[in-house]
């Protein structure tokens, strides 16, 4: 072989193992599909209360912090001896402290310019909160623009009275139906925990926390000494270091928290880039250690989630390798497939012009039909996905109709190679810390289970 063949030879093994990894990765997307009908979980009703505290970091948020601590304070179904709300102004330049505070929150400040993630104010938080004297038997942490359901502290207590010590919640938004941006988003999060989160915890499979609405009990805060997660992605930090432990982390689909969505291509850009750019570095520290984990504990949750975690590197492949690889592949075979033209013009070429140019354009066409059915499938799996879900969770969310959502299930696949393209962006740059944009009040057009009494 020459030496061009043996780099294209070398070339085609890599693309092979791609395929393999990148099949394997989507596979775990049309299981989870075929378990849609897995019913969801529901903890039973306890009889004991629980203390509970209400931790929010926040920096720079005197927009929305007051409205939120006010909300949790009054509208909150739960025995109002038995939870208090905590907010950490964090490197604050505004009235963030003061607002909290006039609203009824108990106000605590760090200010560290070095400490520039989420991480530090949650885990100053979580130490104030593990302290014996102050009796908290579990915390939960919630972003400052946050809208529990009226039910969530009760329904996070059922699950602590069964045992459960770490947890994550269905994210609704409360912008859903805003604009086209808001509707994806909100599609999104749909998708992610009525089919992917149920299908973990109904197969006893664990998930990955998210900053909004994470429970987590002060035994746990103590055994670890506090909340020791401090990069930019730091919830999906925290939760492969407690997998690494051994500890579960279990979805409670009851508790539901509404969350404020970007409503531009601008925000929702560096939204999910500086997520992609925290994930990418939790994925490289802790992933490989994941997945090694399971030959100790025997835990198909390593797998599992080595597997969605491994979507960062897989967006590399997709949006990088495979476009340059068949580019060059549809080059090389065109060239070949004028043949004829080519020999005349390249007598070196030899007589196996024609059947090189013959074997060319069928390597094209299965080129071309290989695209087609990828592209296809890509489109109908995840519109099918969210339209299922949001189908699924109507009578939850208290949606009549799904009328403003519509937009959001039918361009969820193009939103997923957005996606894609956002945590590339995020790889390759080094996202900055930004006060959060967040949507006025007057500018939301809230779902209708945000609202519900």
């Amino acid at each position: 072989m020459s030496p061009s063949q043996i780099t294209w030879l070398i070339f085609e093994i890599i693309n092979y193992f791609f395929i393999i990894l990148t099949s394997i990765s989507f596979l775990f997307q049309i299981v989870m599909i075929l378990c849609f009908f897995l019913k969801e979980k529901h903890f039973k009703k306890a009889d004991k209360y629980a203390k509970i505290a209400i931790c929010i970091p926040g920096h720079d948020e005197e927009e929305v912090i007051a409205k939120t601590v006010e909300t949790m304070l009054t509208t909150l179904d739960y025995p109002k001896e038995k939870y208090d709300v905590f907010v950490c102004a964090h490197n604050c330049h505004d009235e963030t402290a003061l607002r909290a505070e006039k609203a009824g929150a108990h106000v605590l400040i760090l200010n560290n310019p070095q400490q520039k993630t989420a991480g530090y104010p949650t885990d100053f938080l979580m130490k104030h909160v593990m302290q014996e004297q102050l009796g908290y038997d579990f915390a939960i942490k919630f972003d400052a623009d946050n809208i529990p359901d009226k039910n969530y502290l009760k329904v996070m207590n059922d699950a602590y009275q069964e045992g459960v010590e770490i947890a994550r919640p269905f994210e609704a938004s409360t912008n859903a139906t805003q604009n086209t941006w808001t509707a994806v988003s909100a599609a999104y999060y749909i998708r992610d925990g009525r089919i992917a989160c149920n299908f973990r915890e109904r197969l006893h499979l664990d998930s990955v926390l998210t900053g909004a609405g994470m429970m987590i009990s002060t035994k746990v805060l103590r055994e670890v000494g506090g909340y020791d997660a401090y990069s930019r992605s730091d919830d999906t930090e925290y939760s492969l270091k407690r997998l690494l432990e051994n500890k579960r982390i279990h979805y409670v689909a009851d508790a539901i928290v509404y969350e404020d969505q970007p409503s531009t291509a601008k925000d929702t850009y560096a939204r999910l880039s500086r997520m992609g750019n925290g994930i990418n570095r939790v994925f490289w520290r802790y992933g490989f250690r994941l997945f090694g984990h399971f030959f100790v504990s025997g835990k198909w949750s390593n797998i599992d989630l080595f597997w969605q975690l491994f979507f960062v590197p897989l967006d590399v492949i997709c949006f990088l390798w495979y476009p340059l690889y068949y580019i060059a592949y549809a080059i090389c075979h065109i060239m070949n497939a004028f043949g004829d033209f080519a020999g005349q013009v390249l007598p070196w070429l030899g007589s196996d012009a024609a059947s090189a140019a013959a074997s060319s354009q069928n390597a094209l066409l299965s080129l071309a039909l290989m695209a087609g059915v990828i592209i296809l499938s890509f489109l109908v799996l995840y519109t099918i996905q969210t339209f299922l879900a949001i189908f699924l969770v109507k009578k939850k969310l208290g949606i009549h109709h799904i009328k403003g959502l519509k937009r959001g299930a039918f361009l969820s696949s193009l939103f997923m190679v957005f996606y894609g393209f956002c945590i590339i962006a995020g790889i390759f740059t080094n996202a900055g810390w930004a006060k959060v944009k967040r949507n006025v009040e007057e500018k939301k057009d809230k779902m209708d289970a945000a609202r519900k009494e």
